[in-house]
């Protein structure tokens, strides 16, 4: 049979299933996506306790009344006060020999001694500068040994030197050292920055450069000294100051007061300090002076401290989550209640064009200082209320803006007034247990500004 008599049909088109249903759910995912795209988003922030201190630190140069003292003669010293202890008029302050033999009897008289008690105060002390040390601050490590040694002064000061004397009493041998009394009283220390006589007239805006850079003399030695060295330093008064160069914020912030608070960061210790102001070449620089904790910072000649100025404690909420709504103000006297609740007794006009009262709900208002803040959608301006305390009708007109945030815990935008105490660029702390205010872990809006009252939020 020839090729030209087959006749070709065409194929009927069968539907596949399975194609269609692809089809449907690539639509069904396409409409998803575009309505969550084209969806607007309400993003929720959850109210928490916090801390808002937006102060730069700033470092300050600390002036004390503060005397070097110099031996007379040469020789080995030892030393009977510890470093921040008080010594008296007339107290032994170090006793000098010719040939360091009262330092190997010390030592003797130490051994002899029960120091279990300096363990903890030791074990501190190797704390403290582990967790400080740095290789760039190497010459703490020198500094380490001195207070370790000050430890065991300070535990055996009070009869080291009665215990010396009669040992080199009974040696034959009391001759041979001289004892040196302290010629005033006051705070011993073994350091020296040669900044001890520095006054508020020679403080610059260089001199704050130099905050890095200070080298501390210790003044304790192990070997035999010159007449006419330093032996210790005596600072004879417990008022200190801290001076500070000021910009124009701080100055703006401080020319007024007479106190502020100032914490240390190095320690974190807080006090109240004494403020005065001054100017030199152009600059302002601020004098803080208290008589508190000076001798935790006699080897310091500069602090790095802040102010207590820009800093609340509170409810931390996002600025972008603050509003402000206008509310009719009515007095106290016009609220009455119901069988619905509180509300007040409006005037209104019957079918017939003649005058009736009807009751209106205040179930969202808020009383605040004696006066009821009410929506504008419960009340209208000029609206007409009964006051039967006064025996006159009241006329709704005064309005008051609050500041709020829309709180959501229920799903519904419920405004919530709140306080502010501080604010910087991005938070805001508002005050805790306030009126129809917040409380921790409340839940609100971040941005407000395309919701309304009662708006749900899925």
């Amino acid at each position: 049979m020839s090729d030209k008599n087959v006749v070709k049909f065409k194929k009927r088109f069968h539907p596949n299933l399975a194609l269609f249903l692809f089809l449907i759910i690539i639509l069904y995912i396409i409409f998803l996506a575009w309505n969550i795209l084209s969806k607007n988003h309400v993003s929720i922030y959850e109210v928490n306790t916090s801390d808002i201190s937006d102060d730069a630190p700033l470092y300050g140069f600390i002036m004390r009344q503060e005397e070097v003292v110099q031996t007379e003669q040469a020789g080995y010293v030892n030393y009977y006060c510890s470093e921040g202890n008080r010594i008296g008029k007339g107290d032994v302050a170090y006793t000098i020999d010719a040939d360091g033999e009262v330092s190997k009897i010390l030592e003797e008289i130490q051994k002899e001694k029960d120091n279990s008690e300096s363990i903890v105060q030791m074990r501190e002390v190797i704390s403290s500068f582990q967790s400080s040390f740095t290789m760039s601050n190497y010459n703490d490590v020198t500094k380490l040994k001195y207070d370790a040694k000050n430890v065991v002064f300070d535990r055996n000061n009070g009869s080291l030197y009665s215990d010396l004397k009669k040992a080199m009493t009974s040696s034959g041998k009391d001759k041979n050292f001289t004892k040196v009394t302290a010629k005033k009283s006051g705070i011993v220390a073994y350091t020296m920055d040669g900044y001890e006589k520095t006054k508020k007239e020679e403080i610059s805006t260089e001199l704050f450069d130099e905050y890095g850079s200070i080298t501390r003399r210790q003044l304790q030695s192990e070997g035999p000294i010159k007449a006419g060295a330093p032996v210790y330093k005596l600072i004879t008064s417990n008022d200190w100051s801290i001076v500070v160069k000021l910009d124009d914020s701080y100055y703006q912030a401080l020319k007024d007061e007479e106190s502020v608070r100032v914490t240390v960061l190095k320690d974190k210790t807080s006090f109240n300090a004494n403020v005065d102001i001054y100017e030199r070449e152009g600059e302002y620089f601020a004098i803080l002076t208290t008589s508190r904790f000076m001798e935790h910072y006699i080897n310091d000649r500069f602090l790095q401290i802040e102010f207590q100025l820009k800093t609340a404690s509170g409810l931390k909420i996002p600025n972008s989550s603050i509003l402000q709504k206008d509310f009719f103000t009515i007095p106290k006297s016009v609220v009455t209640r119901g069988t619905d609740g509180l509300g007040v007794v409006r005037q209104t006009m019957n079918a017939s064009g003649k005058m009736a009262h009807e009751f209106t709900s205040l179930s969202n208002a808020m009383l605040i200082d004696d006066m009821y803040y009410v929506s504008s959608s419960v009340l209208q301006e000029g609206d007409i209320l009964m006051d039967s305390s006064a025996g006159e009708d009241y006329i709704v007109s005064e309005k008051k803006k609050l500041s709020g945030v829309y709180y959501v815990n229920e799903g519904y935008c419920r405004f919530r007034p709140v306080e502010i105490q501080y604010k910087n660029k991005e938070y805001t702390i508002v005050k805790e247990q306030t009126p129809y205010g917040l409380a921790a872990y409340d839940h609100i809006v971040v941005d407000p500004s395309s919701l309304k009252d009662d708006d749900f939020i899925e």
